[in-house]
């Protein structure tokens, strides 16, 4: 037996009293409202089933490497969000609602990095590797700033004790463990 809505009210009917439309709609609300862009715990949501929204997702994903090259890696999502028609039929085929505006857009964005690292798409970027290379580079650059203040500091340092070994060499001057202490004459 082909099990299908109609079977709702037929299961729960004496119990509940429901009809088939209150069924449906219950399920909707309960089912389908909750996890439907995200799962708990960053797990892909409901919507993700359907295989027509994750190729319509592949279209968005192409679409923006095409905007990458015209635009810039910066500012693609935003020309994405306000500009491309891909999107905005994936956004009404997925029943998805994202207003026009500065707070659907970051709600957009935040969305959109969920949704591009889910295991199912080919990542559109990969994360740097932090090899030996870069650490040491990163060091130098480091170390030549403190270099820089080193030497600043050891050039007055070094022209104080040349000025202080040439009054010595003189003699109107004598080194003591205090310091220098002039010679009367």
């Amino acid at each position: 037996m082909k099990k299908t809505w109609k079977l709702l009210p037929k299961i729960f009917g004496d119990q509940f009293k429901i009809t088939e439309r209150e069924a449906i709609k219950i399920l909707q609300e309960n089912i389908y409202s909750k996890h439907w862009k995200h799962g708990p715990a960053g797990a892909a949501g409901i919507m993700w089933r359907d295989k027509y929204i994750q190729e319509l997702f592949k279209l968005v994903l192409l679409d923006e490497d095409i905007l990458v090259k015209k635009v810039g890696r910066k500012k693609v999502q935003q020309e994405l969000f306000y500009h491309s028609h891909i999107l905005k039929d994936f956004i009404v085929k997925a029943g998805l609602n994202y207003k026009r505006n500065k707070f659907g857009y970051l709600n957009f964005k935040n969305d959109y990095a969920k949704w591009k690292r889910l295991k199912f798409f080919k990542p559109s970027w990969k994360k740097g590797k932090l090899t030996n290379a870069k650490l040491l580079k990163r060091l130098k650059a480091s170390n030549k700033k403190l270099d820089a203040i080193e030497t600043a500091e050891s050039k007055k340092r070094i022209a104080g004790q040349e000025y202080t070994k040439a009054l010595v060499d003189a003699g109107k001057y004598e080194e003591t463990p205090a310091g220098l202490r002039k010679i009367i004459e």
